[in-house]
C-alpha cells in the first residue's frame, strides 16, 4: 500500500528539499505539495493523505489551524509541523497542539526522515543495522528480551544496544523525545569514538563511562566490549549515589549480551595496540627554510630608536610612491601652475 505525504509550505525551495529527502529513503512514498492551508484542504479532500508535513507560518491559516481542521476530518492522519519561529511561546504552543513530531528550521534531515518512518510504521532505515545483519530474527528477539529485563530492573524508560557505527542492534522502550533520536545517537557515537581513542592511549580501550543529567531524564552511556555500547535513559539514572548500582547491573548483563552477539556471528573488534613513543602531533616540527630565515632575522638585535631617526634624517625623505612628483619637483620641471604660489 502506497503512503501519501502532503507537504504544505509557501517556500517552494523548502518543499522541494523535503520532497527530495523523502525520495532518498526509497519507501515507495507518493509526495505532493501545496503552498497554503486552503489548497492543502482541497488536496486532502481529493486524495487520501497519510502524513501531513506543514509549516507553522503560512499565508492565511496557520499550520496549527490547518492541523486542527485536518484532524477533525481525518483523525488517522499523522502530522509533522516544521517552523522557523524561535520564540519560546510559539514553540510551546506548537508542542502543546499535539503534532506527531515538531522540527525547527533548518530541519535536521536524518531526524525528519526517521520521524516519517516512525509515523507511517515503515521499516526503519535511518541508523539501523544493515539488512545483512538482521537475518537471525530469533536471536534478536532474545536480545530484546534481555534489554527489556534490564530496563525493568533499572526502572529505565529505554535501553539501546548500538554498534560502533551507531546502528541500533536492539532496543527496549522509547526515548521521551523521539524527534531528535538520530542526531542524539550520532552525537553520542562521536563522543564515544573520541573517548575510545583517549582510553586506548591510556591502555584501557573500553573503560569509560558517560553521564548526562537533566530535570526529568538522565542518560548513561557505557561501552560494551570493543564494538558495542549500551545506552540507558530514565529518571535519576546518572545520580552519583546510585550510579555504582546501575553500572553493576549493566556489567552483570554484559556476558549474556556478548554471548548472544557471538551467536549473531558478530565478533568483537581486536584490541588496539597501545601507542608507543611520542604521538605524531607532539613530535618536533620541521620548520620550512623560508620561515627559518624569517625567525633568524626576527631574533637579530634591533636598531636603537635614536639611531634610527638620525639615519632617517641623513637619508632624507623616502617616498613610498616613486612614480608621483612632489610640488617642488613639479615646479623645477616647469609643470606647476603659473602665477600660483605654493600652498
Amino acid at each position: 500500500m502506497t503512503n501519501r505525504i502532503l507537504i504544505v509550505d509557501d517556500q517552494r525551495e523548502v518543499s522541494r528539499l523535503l520532497r527530495s529527502a523523502l525520495e532518498t529513503i526509497e519507501q515507495g512514498l507518493e509526495v505532493s505539495e501545496a503552498p497554503s492551508g486552503e489548497e492543502a484542504l482541497l488536496e486532502a479532500g481529493r486524495v487520501h493523505v497519510d502524513l501531513l508535513v506543514v509549516d507553522y507560518r503560512l499565508p492565511g491559516m496557520t499550520g496549527i489551524e490547518l492541523m486542527q481542521k485536518m484532524r477533525s476530518r481525518y483523525p488517522e492522519m499523522k502530522i509533522i509541523i516544521i517552523s522557523g519561529v524561535t520564540e519560546p511561546k510559539t514553540r510551546a504552543d506548537i508542542e502543546k497542539s499535539g503534532p506527531d513530531a515538531f522540527f525547527t528550521k533548518p530541519v535536521p534531515m536524518a531526524d525528519f526522515l526517521d520521524a516519517v518512518e516512525r509515523s507511517l510504521s515503515l521499516a526503519r532505515t535511518i541508523l539501523q543495522a544493515p539488512a545483512a545483519e538482521q537475518e537471525k530474527e530469533e536471536e534478536r528477539k532474545g536480545m530484546a528480551d534481555i534489554l527489556a529485563g534490564l530496563r525493568k530492573s533499572l526502572s529505565a524508560e529505554a535501553v539501546f544496544l548500538l554498534d560502533s557505527l551507531g546502528h541500533v542492534q536492539a532496543e527496549a522502550g522509547e526515548l521521551p523525545d523521539t524527534n531528535h533520536r538520530v542526531t542524539l545517537i550520532s552525537s553520542l557515537m562521536g563522543m564515544h569514538n573520541a573517548a575510545q581513542k583517549v582510553a586506548s592511549l591510556l591502555g584501557k580501550n573500553s573503560d569509560h563511562l558517560h553521564l548526562f543529567t537533566s530535570d526529568q531524564h538522565d542518560l548513561v552511556f557505557v561501552p560494551l566490549g570493543q564494538a558495542h555500547v549500551l545506552w540507558v535513559v530514565g529518571p535519576k539514572m546518572a545520580n552519583l549515589q546510585s550510579i555504582s548500582t546501575i553500572v553493576g547491573t549493566l556489567n552483570a548483563s554484559k556476558a549474556e549480551i556478548l554471548e548472544i552477539l557471538g551467536q549473531f556471528g558478530i565478533d568483537e573488534l581486536p584490541e588496539e595496540p597501545v601507542q608507543q613513543g611520542v604521538p605524531a602531533y607532539m613530535e618536533s616540527v620541521t620548520i620550512p627554510i623560508e620561515f627559518d630565515e624569517l625567525l633568524k632575522k626576527a631574533s637579530e638585535s634591533k636598531v636603537d630608536a635614536n639611531a634610527f631617526w638620525d639615519m632617517a634624517v641623513e637619508q632624507g625623505p623616502q617616498f613610498t610612491e616613486p612614480d608621483k612628483l612632489t610640488y617642488d619637483q613639479a615646479a623645477q620641471l616647469g609643470l606647476a601652475p603659473k602665477n600660483e604660489e605654493k600652498k
